[in-house]
């Protein structure tokens, strides 16, 4: 496709000229390149003035080639194309979208394997069935003596209940198995996920709505995770961080009978039946806790011989009459940037703006 420049207005025949300058002819695809870094990407508030500077230069450096190439467009397309995604909230919802299809990944699988254990197990209790029919009526055929024939059916009819009976634990397992599955999340297990939380959450507020009891929401986030962890490390490491991490929330969890999840990326979540100023107390020893711990990670296979140390941000709200579940997380997040702002590893509680 070209760009009748003849027919355009003023400032895109300026920029055909120049495109023709630089070989590029009329293509309206290098056009559309150049429209983009001088006039739309100033646009882009995700970005700041460096990085706007830094893909203008880019582009310029690749124009100033002089290759009008569907070749040399397309490698132009990949850098813009790695420019985009590469920036930290993209990245996130990357990340993101992949936990999301690696989790959809992990329950349906897990869902395909309990399905064909339940057909296996409805096949055999047929042949069960079956073999207890024949038996029940070769004994009621045989024409013994009541005092003979009657303890050879309670004999059968109890070994039939026995096995029901050890299915039915069995099956009861399975489904707490399953349960625990589509509640948790796949990579910080025992953690929970967000849908979970979700429901958590929905109840915990009705509950405090009705009773008045105290309820309060950590959010917990990673400082500089990915420049400090998965781009100094690597994605490995970086799951392998998130992992210890979710250890320590589900230690004081446990030990406290608070509900932990994950909530994204590297953000996690505690709901506690604490008051506000319980709450941040124990926040800030969860922090302590984090900054504290030596994590060695295996790189190559081989265990590190430096830790790696990292902190956490922790924001922290109590539930107000009228707050829903978003309402509360949404005010634990809030507190959680402020820290962030504020230079990191600490602890902040949300303050309700002034009537």
């Amino acid at each position: 496709m070209h760009l009748g420049c003849q027919e355009a207005p003023c400032d895109i025949r300026k920029l055909c000229g120049e495109l023709h300058k630089l070989g590029c002819g009329n293509d309206s695809s290098w056009l559309a390149v150049l429209l983009f870094v001088r006039n739309l990407l100033r646009q882009f508030s995700i970005f700041d003035d460096s990085r706007k500077k830094c893909l203008q230069e880019y582009v310029f450096s690749e124009l100033a080639r002089r290759d009008p190439s569907p070749e040399h467009l397309q490698r132009l397309l990949g850098g813009l194309e790695l420019f985009l995604t590469d920036h930290l909230p993209m990245a996130a919802v990357k990340d993101q979208l992949e936990n999301e299809k690696a989790a959809s990944k992990s329950l349906a699988q897990s869902i395909t394997a309990f399905l064909e254990e339940t057909l296996t197990s409805e096949q055999e209790r047929s042949k069960l069935v079956g073999r207890f029919g024949r038996e029940t009526l070769d004994t009621l055929a045989g024409g013994e003596d009541p005092s003979v024939m009657i303890p050879k059916l309670r004999t059968l009819v109890g070994n039939m209940l026995a096995h029901y009976r050890e299915e039915a634990q069995a099956w009861e397992r399975k489904a707490q198995q399953l349960e625990k599955i589509i509640q948790v999340d796949p990579l910080l297990a025992p953690l929970h996920n967000r849908r979970s939380l979700e429901e958590h959450l929905r109840a915990a507020v009705a509950r405090a709505e009705a009773e008045g009891a105290p309820l309060t929401a950590m959010m917990i986030d990673v400082d500089n995770f990915k420049t400090a962890i998965n781009d100094a490390y690597g994605h490995v490491v970086g799951d392998d961080v998130l992992r210890t991490l979710a250890k320590i929330i589900d230690a004081h969890a446990g030990r406290h009978g608070w509900f932990a999840a994950r909530y994204g990326g590297d953000e996690l979540v505690l709901v506690c039946d604490l008051d506000g100023d319980d709450a941040q107390f124990h926040a800030d020893a969860i922090r302590l806790a984090v900054q504290n711990y030596e994590f060695r990670p295996r790189i190559d296979g081989k265990l590190a011989e430096a830790p790696i140390r990292f902190t956490v941000s922790i924001g922290v709200a109590a539930f107000v009459p009228g707050m829903s579940g978003d309402d509360l997380i949404a005010a634990a997040d809030a507190a959680m940037y402020q820290v962030k702002s504020g230079g990191r590893n600490n602890v902040a509680r949300f303050e309700q703006p002034a009537a």
